[in-house]
């Protein structure tokens, strides 16, 4: 059972997209209507897929942060399914 949330993740200071734990929605339509709003149009929010997360104790290689993290994993031991919808800033 995952103690995440829903939330934006970031990649290289930069907003990459939003994630949440599947078992948080009834569907993927109903996870986008909340990025959408999320969003509250400063984001382009693209197409909702399916992956699968767990927490790292140490920041697996590649991420710069000290201490663990949530991070995007294949499915197994640890990992529970997650719904992921890419962003992109609207530029004025």
């Amino acid at each position: 059972m995952s103690n995440m949330g829903f939330g934006m993740w970031y990649d290289g200071g930069n907003p990459s997209c939003y994630v949440a734990p599947k078992s948080d929605y009834k569907s993927p339509e109903d996870f986008k209507e909340e990025c959408i709003a999320e969003a509250d149009g400063y984001y382009e929010v693209g197409p909702v897929r399916e992956r699968h997360a767990r927490w790292f104790p140490v920041a697996p290689e590649g991420i710069d942060i000290d201490g663990g993290c949530y991070a995007f994993c294949s499915a197994g031991r640890g990992s529970f399914a997650v719904w992921v919808a890419d962003v992109k800033e609207i530029e004025e």
